[in-house]
């Protein structure tokens, strides 16, 4: 098929120009069609951005470079594109979970293959592990695992929720630097936890933990934002691209979250998503009162399935 071949073109070239300035316009040139249908066809045919390929790829190279050579990470930066090593780093780290020191010490990492369309298409897996970072870009937001350079965010957010008048309907986060160090180090070891990081602040603002629950294909979702940074919509945004993942990506058939009905705020994203409240009960608060006792709370669950979300003008 000659729109395959095409593609396998555009990929060679990029694939040859990625230890320099790409032009991506010229990928799409040799593909017959204009760049954002070539960004589209790339997406919908691998399920990453045509931009995620080219720096998972370039962070492969980047990687064999470290370990192969003693080329320098400001020569390497410079190599791949990046406007300074404090932005490569930052890059390297994001997709390897250490800085590349580490790599260059330790001789290990990650690895994503370069893509090959056939019929069905082969490469684009990483190599090594399941524990994989995956990371999805918003308008204003990159969505990650997490590193452990993020635990003095996580702290904020960590005091954030404590102060909450609803931190009794969670359990208790560590409010101190080496339990949140502790609990960061445990985000970045498990496949369901997100940091939510503001691109122009580059700050984590947000935590959500989103994990497949049952064979039914339903992923519950839970998360938590430092209250600080209410209002500007961050984590309705990053919840679209989360829900987006799961259905598409994933393959979820439906996504459920439960939490007090009168937490406004955290609900307020939910709803505005088109999930709708399914059930409410009482539930016993996590932590006592002053005088020992354990309350009540009213809380909910809430669900959208994925025939609803698929429809809805909120995606």
């Amino acid at each position: 098929m000659e729109w395959i071949d095409n593609l396998n073109k555009a990929i060679g070239y990029i694939e040859s120009h990625l230890r320099e300035k790409l032009d991506y316009e010229e990928a799409a040139k040799i593909c017959c069609c204009s760049l954002s249908k070539f960004q589209q066809i790339f997406l919908l045919s691998t399920g990453i951005t045509l931009s995620e390929y080219v720096r998972y790829r370039r962070m492969t190279i980047a990687a064999h470079e470290l370990v192969n050579t003693d080329i320098k990470v400001i020569d390497l930066a410079l190599m791949l594109d990046y406007d300074s090593p404090e932005a490569f780093t930052r890059a390297y780290q994001s997709f390897h979970g250490v800085p590349p020191s580490v790599t260059r010490k330790t001789r290990t990492f990650d690895e994503y293959d370069r893509i090959v369309f056939q019929i069905q298409i082969y490469g684009g897996r990483f190599k090594m592990g399941t524990n994989k970072i995956l990371r999805i870009e918003t308008e204003r937001l990159i969505i990650r695992k997490f590193v452990p350079d993020d635990w003095k965010d996580v702290l904020e957010i960590a005091i954030s929720k404590e102060q909450s008048q609803f931190a009794d309907c969670d359990h208790p986060w560590p409010t101190d630097e080496a339990g949140i160090k502790g609990t960061v180090e445990y985000f970045s070891k498990e496949h369901q936890f997100w940091a939510v990081e503001v691109k122009d602040l580059h700050k984590v603002v947000c935590l959500i933990n989103f994990n497949y629950m049952d064979e039914e294909q339903t992923l519950d979702i839970g998360h938590v934002m430092n209250s600080e940074y209410l209002g500007n919509d961050y984590e309705y945004e990053a919840l679209k691209a989360l829900y987006n993942y799961g259905f598409i990506q994933l393959g979820a058939e439906r996504i459920q979250a439960c939490w007090a009905l009168n937490d406004k705020d955290k609900l307020a994203p939910l709803l505005k998503l088109g999930m709708k409240i399914t059930k409410t009960e009482k539930g016993n608060k996590f932590r006592p009162d002053k005088e020992g006792k354990i309350s009540q709370f009213e809380s909910c669950k809430l669900v959208v399935t994925k025939e609803e979300w698929l429809t809805n003008p909120a995606r």
